[in-house]
Order: C-alpha cells, then sequence, then structure tokens
C-alpha cells in the first residue's frame, strides 16, 4: 500500500508540473499579457538622395513651387513609372526606357507621393550649373 501511495503522489507531483500556473500574485486580478509584434516587412530605403533631400529642403524653405527630378527606374519599369508620375500630378518631361530614366517637374507638395512610386531606385534633384564666367 506504501509503495502504491508513493506513486499516487509522485504522480499528482508531475502532473502538477505540466500545468501552468494561474496565479498572478494578485486575487482577482486577470494576468497582464501583453503582445509583441515585429514586422517582417523590411523598412523601404529613402530613395530620394541625401543632395536630393538638402536641395528639397531648400527649395520648400525658398517657397519654390515646382523641382525637377531626374528618377532612376528598375529595368523596364521607366514608361509604368512615368505614366504613374504623370497621373500623381508631375509633368514628365523625357524618359529613356532603355536606360531606365525619367526627367519630371512636380509640385514641391507632391515629391514625397511622387518618390514612393513602385519601380523607382533613386531619386535626385535636379540643380541649375553653377557656371562661372570663363572670361579672364
Amino acid at each position: 500500500m506504501r509503495g502504491s501511495v508513493v506513486t499516487a503522489v509522485a504522480g499528482l507531483v508531475l502532473v502538477g508540473c505540466a500545468q501552468r500556473p494561474t496565479d498572478t500574485g494578485t486575487i482577482g486580478t486577470p494576468p497582464v499579457i501583453t503582445s509583441v509584434t515585429v514586422s517582417s516587412m523590411p523598412v523601404p530605403p529613402d530613395k530620394l538622395s541625401p543632395r536630393g533631400r538638402t536641395a528639397l529642403d531648400r527649395a520648400e524653405r525658398d517657397g519654390v513651387r515646382s523641382i525637377g527630378l531626374t528618377v532612376s527606374t528598375e529595368p523596364g519599369r521607366a514608361d509604368e513609372v512615368a505614366a504613374t508620375m504623370d497621373r500623381l500630378g508631375a509633368t514628365v518631361e523625357t524618359t529613356d526606357a532603355g536606360i531606365g530614366y525619367v526627367r519630371v517637374t512636380v509640385p514641391v507638395e507632391l515629391v514625397a507621393k511622387v518618390t514612393a512610386v513602385e519601380g523607382i531606385s533613386r531619386v535626385d534633384v535636379d540643380e541649375p550649373l553653377g557656371n562661372g564666367d570663363p572670361t579672364p
């Protein structure tokens, strides 16, 4: 009989070890459950170059209404990118699908929307060349 009592107690102990504790330390309060979610989506890189970002900030500060952008596209997507930019309000000036190039003029307030178009790999702000007078 003593052997069966020991076996029964050992069995109850093992069963108790397999259960999750229900006591949270405070009587009457439910356990606090927090969920942590981690996105598996990578953060997209900024398509506007650092120099372009500086030029855009300067244009906004100076009250410029529209700005020229040189856009590099993923292979085979130049025409698609140009059409999407046109629908968003940009003026498409030239496109070269062979090298993945689109040149647009866009209102400054739409730059963020236009540069987020899918199929763009890099964007730079066109700046006038500062050619000095070559005469001595």
